[in-house]
C-alpha cells in the first residue's frame, strides 16, 4: 500500500501543473508537515499532562503513560521522514 501511495504522489507531482513541478520541493512540504505536526502533538500532550497535574497531584504516578504516547507521536514523525527520505525518489 505504501508503494502505491509512493507511486501516485510521484505521478502526481510529476505531471505537468502550474503548482507543484518540483517532487523535491513536494518532499520539503511534506516533511514540514510531519514535522510540524509532530511538534504540535508533543506540545498538546505535555500541556494537557501538565495542567492534569496542576489539578490533580496524585496524576504524577501516570507518566509513564505520557512518555508511551509522546515516544508514539515521535515513531510516526519519524516515520513520515523516513518514507519522505527513502521511499519517494
Amino acid at each position: 500500500m505504501v508503494q502505491f501511495l509512493a507511486e501516485t504522489a510521484t505521478e502526481a507531482v510529476t505531471k505537468t501543473s502550474e503548482v507543484v513541478t518540483n517532487p523535491i520541493w513536494a518532499k520539503g512540504v511534506m516533511l514540514g508537515l510531519a514535522f510540524a505536526m509532530a511538534a504540535f502533538g508533543l506540545g498538546w500532550v505535555g500541556s494537557s499532562y501538565m495542567k492534569a497535574l496542576g489539578r490533580n497531584p496524585e496524576a504524577g504516578k501516570a507518566a509513564g503513560q505520557v512518555v508511551i504516547i509522546a515516544a508514539m507521536i515521535e515513531v510516526t514523525a519519524l516515520l513520515a521522514f523516513l518514507l519522505g527520505a527513502f521511499l519517494l525518489k
